[in-house]
């Protein structure tokens, strides 16, 4: 009693404690979820184009039904972390363009009518998109009555597909009709709103045919040792400032260094593995019979039985190829290390392989087949003409003729002639040159077909092995991760400045990650590393992260530079204002130097710096290298526009700075009529306004908050 009468007169101070836990609670789930209201009120949203959010739920929906497709296309595999990070990437770059073109469009009055659409379906000016779909495999002739059996059929789903899939697919279709030929419209716009005036054709038809010859001397800017120039910060960050746009970049990025510990097996792991196989092998050496060795790799090895027979070409790196093919079969080879397997290898058997085959078939199509009654009859007519053949020896030729849906084949008597290895489905061809013996027949199963075929005759040439593996994949043990994990951990609590960090990492193989974005799902080095993304992003310069676990690594990272959306601060990009800096001082001095060496003619400045003038021959705009060695566009526009025999310095090109002295100048015959010129000029002007969608995002205010949620 007196306990309970104690919590009465505290039941204030219990109450208060209680709310504040409630709070403390609440307030942190609010920090850490992904519909956190202190995300400034966009827990819906993942990102706005102008001001027009992109909805969670729509986002998310698109995505879904993109990996769906995804998954229909790789036959129901299911899609990887990474597959998926690019798919929101993908859905997101066509959100935004679409809500970008919807608002333009709008604004401009475009549309694609109701007419208009069936015009570039079923009409006289079928769309690209529909020719592409609707053309014949085989001929590649468009058939447009395709199209009108398709659109009639909308209501008429697959067998087991989704009720309502088949025109949900058309309008998914048609929309991307719609918004290609919206943007043929954007661009034809753009493009006809642009001309090409006749001088500007003069112009391209000069550069293109005009040539020259001149001579050059040139300073190389590694005449100019590095350590000559000293810049600091400041004047750095001067350069910086007056060479601005150069590094401005249209999204923030991360740049960090990190060391990794690999999680991979001890010495104990792998006698582990090896006392494991050992305890076994007896049974293994002791099988008589292929089949036998068959039932025990099933039942121990992870590496499946394959009859599959090898030449030793094929067992290229392994390091047991030339005992496979030279110890007697039966034989036990190992162990040996391949891949991360400890391994034993059986030889089963060794034969004389042929690189093709003469084969017959009977082909049982389920192409056409609608029904399960049809599949069925179907498989019951397969196995009755098996048995006809393999208890009954029918007459093969004749019972192609009578019941094979191969129409080319079966007027034959069946016979597809030579076959060359591996030119059928893998199941097959194995079936084939690895296990079919001459005079008996065989059932094979392929994507549509049932087939029962026979080799009829074969060119056995090179020798094959056949072998059952016992093997066992070195893993780690628990013990093993557990220690590695303390080895990266200690490193992390002992290193938690930037410079302690760089002191040990170069004790090991550290690496460094540039140029990372938010929404980027690898690292280089790492690979799928989303964790660290996300750790990079909320970190501050010069911090260290805890041990994180990356594809088989523990990684410990030091965040080395914050570079912010729009002009980077100087440590951000110091790397490369260093090298431009640098390069543009050694500019500087080598120009001075040329301006000191001036003369009359190109070879006295040569001889004034006791180098040599080279000649350059038919120097052309269009192509506008050094006798097909340098790059120097600067160098040869200076050479087109100077006057013959006028020395013309300093010029600032790719590898130096040069002084040129044009000897010749060719130019072409005068001309009136520059169509060709006006056409080529004409089609660079499309394939930019092609790309007008670039532009318009650039011109776009775009918010990305999809960082909050991924």
């Amino acid at each position: 009693m007196a306990a309970i009468g104690s919590i009465r007169k505290r039941s204030g101070f219990l109450v208060f404690i209680i709310g504040l836990s409630i709070v403390g609670f609440l307030l942190m789930d609010a920090l850490n979820s992904n519909t956190s209201v202190l995300r400034g009120g966009r827990k819906d949203s993942v990102g706005e184009v102008n001001g027009e959010k992109i909805m969670y739920n729509d986002f998310t929906k698109k995505v879904d039904d993109a990996a769906t497709n995804m998954q229909n296309q790789m036959q129901g595999q299911s899609i990887s972390d990474e597959q998926r990070s690019m798919l929101r990437n993908q859905v997101w770059n066509d959100m935004v363009s679409e809500k970008i073109s919807e608002e333009n469009d709008a604004k401009l009055g475009l549309a694609v009518t109701p007419e208009e659409l069936a015009d570039i379906t079923i009409g006289a000016n079928p769309h690209p998109y529909i020719v592409q779909s609707f053309s014949n495999r085989e001929t590649g002739q468009f058939d447009a009555s395709q199209v009108r059996l398709f659109l009639q059929s909308l209501d008429n789903d697959e067998p087991g597909a989704e009720p309502g899939s088949k025109r949900k697919m058309w309008n998914n279709f048609e929309k991307e009709l719609k918004k290609d030929q919206l943007r043929q419209k954007y661009a034809t716009l753009v493009t006809k709103g642009l001309t090409i005036p006749t001088w500007m054709a003069e112009n391209a038809y000069q550069s293109q045919l005009a040539t020259v010859d001149f001579k050059y001397v040139q300073l190389p800017y590694s005449d100019v040792k590095d350590s000559d120039i000293k810049p600091t910060d400041d004047e750095l960050k001067a350069y910086l400032k007056a060479n601005a746009k150069r590094y401005a970049q249209e999204e923030e990025t991360r740049r960090f260094e990190y060391v990794s510990f690999d999680i991979i097996p001890s010495k104990q792991d792998t006698a582990a593995v090896l006392e494991y196989l050992n305890e076994k092998l007896p049974d293994f050496v002791a099988a008589k019979t292929t089949s036998a060795d068959s039932i025990f790799v099933k039942l121990y090895s992870e590496t499946p039985f394959n009859i599959v027979y090898k030449e030793k070409k094929d067992l290229t790196g392994s390091p047991v190829a030339d005992t496979l093919f030279s110890a007697p079969v039966k034989s036990v080879v190992g162990p040996y290390i391949e891949g991360d397997k400890l391994m034993y290898a059986k030889i089963t058997d060794r034969k004389l392989l042929s690189d093709s085959a003469k084969v017959s078939e009977i082909v049982f199509s389920f192409a056409d087949v609608k029904t399960q009654a049809e599949a069925d009859a179907k498989q019951k007519l397969f196995d009755s003409v098996f048995t006809l053949l393999d208890s009954l020896h029918g007459n093969f030729a004749q019972l192609a003729f009578n019941y094979s849906d191969d129409a080319q084949a079966k007027v034959n008597g069946g016979n597809i002639g030579w076959v060359k290895r591996n030119a059928k489905p893998a199941q097959y061809n194995d079936l084939i040159f690895f296990k079919a013996q001459k005079g008996k027949v065989y059932k094979a199963a392929t994507q549509n077909e049932l087939i029962i075929f026979a080799v009829t005759e074969d060119k056995p040439s090179a020798i094959g092995v056949q072998a059952a593996y016992f093997a066992k994949t070195i893993m780690p043990s628990p013990e093993t991760e557990r220690n590695i994990y303390a080895a990266a951990s200690k490193f992390a609590a002992e290193n938690q400045t930037e410079d302690k960090f760089k002191a040990a990492a170069q004790k090991l193989n550290v690496q460094t990650a540039d140029n990372v974005h938010k929404n980027d799902f690898t690292v280089y080095g790492l690979g799928s590393a989303r964790d660290v993304v996300r750790w990079a992003f909320n970190a501050k310069k010069g911090e260290i992260s805890t041990t994180m676990n990356v594809d088989k690594k523990y990684v410990i990272a030091c965040l080395n530079s914050v570079s912010a959306k729009g002009i980077p601060e100087l440590a951000a990009v110091k790397e490369r204002v260093e090298f431009d800096f640098a390069r543009d001082k050694k500019a500087e001095i080598l120009d001075k130097k040329l301006e000191a060496a001036k003369a009359a003619t190109i070879d006295e400045i040569a001889s004034k710096l006791q180098t040599t003038a080279v000649p350059v021959s038919g120097a052309v705009l269009g192509n506008p290298s050094l006798n097909g060695s340098l790059f120097e566009p600067n160098v040869v526009a200076a050479a087109i526009g100077a006057t013959v025999n006028k020395v013309v310095l300093p010029i600032k090109g790719n590898t130096g700075v040069y002084a040129i002295q044009v000897t010749n100048k060719i130019e072409p015959p005068k001309a009136s009529d520059f169509t060709s010129y006006t056409q080529v000029l004409k089609a660079q002007i499309q394939n930019k306004a092609n790309r007008i969608a670039e532009t318009q995002r650039k011109l776009a205010k775009v918010e990305d908050f999809r960082f909050d949620f991924f």
